[in-house]
């Protein structure tokens, strides 16, 4: 997926810009004991999450990446909300943040509608911005999510694009 990513390196360095860079990455992102996710389509990875340990075991960093030419169909929203219900119903996350470019206007639209807000006000233009937001919903239940009114799907049918056909 990460050769495909463009442009690297633009946000916090990542994802990284060479092939040996990102498999180093990686390779620290699962041995710190991070959870990680992925949404392939046609057996081509094209979104990947993680939690990543925090100070405290009840707290992670999120952090999402999806292919550009994915953007746009859902599949980042259905990443990050799977990621988010692993995190509280498995690793029992009271808190989880992360960071975002304010100049990605898409990306924040997506983690306030899924309930992160901003830490402290700031410019919303600024280079880095940082939210949270709170696990354990008193209405979370099974594989069910009450805050979202749907199950967490396994598998996504995804229609292309006419403009991304080959």
């Amino acid at each position: 997926m990460y050769a495909r990513f463009e442009p690297k390196g633009e946000f916090q360095g990542l994802p990284p810009l060479t092939p040996r860079q990102t498999a180093e990455w990686l390779r620290h992102v699962r041995d710190i004991g991070s959870a990680e996710f992925v949404i392939e389509v046609a057996r081509s990875i094209v979104g990947h999450s993680m939690l990543c340990p925090g100070p405290s075991k009840s707290e992670a960093e999120f952090a999402v990446f999806m292919r550009q030419d994915f953007r746009g169909l859902g599949l980042g929203k259905a990443l990050t909300l799977g990621t988010l219900n692993y995190g509280c119903k498995q690793l029992q996350l009271d808190r989880v943040w992360l960071s975002v470019q304010g100049s990605n206007p898409r990306a924040l639209h997506l983690f306030e509608r899924v309930g992160f807000h901003s830490v402290k006000k700031t410019d919303p233009f600024a280079w880095e911005l940082a939210m949270e937001r709170p696990s354990h919903c008193v209405e979370c239940k099974g594989e069910r999510c009450l805050v979202f009114g749907a199950a967490l799907p396994r598998t996504l049918e995804v229609t292309r694009r006419r403009s991304q056909a080959a």
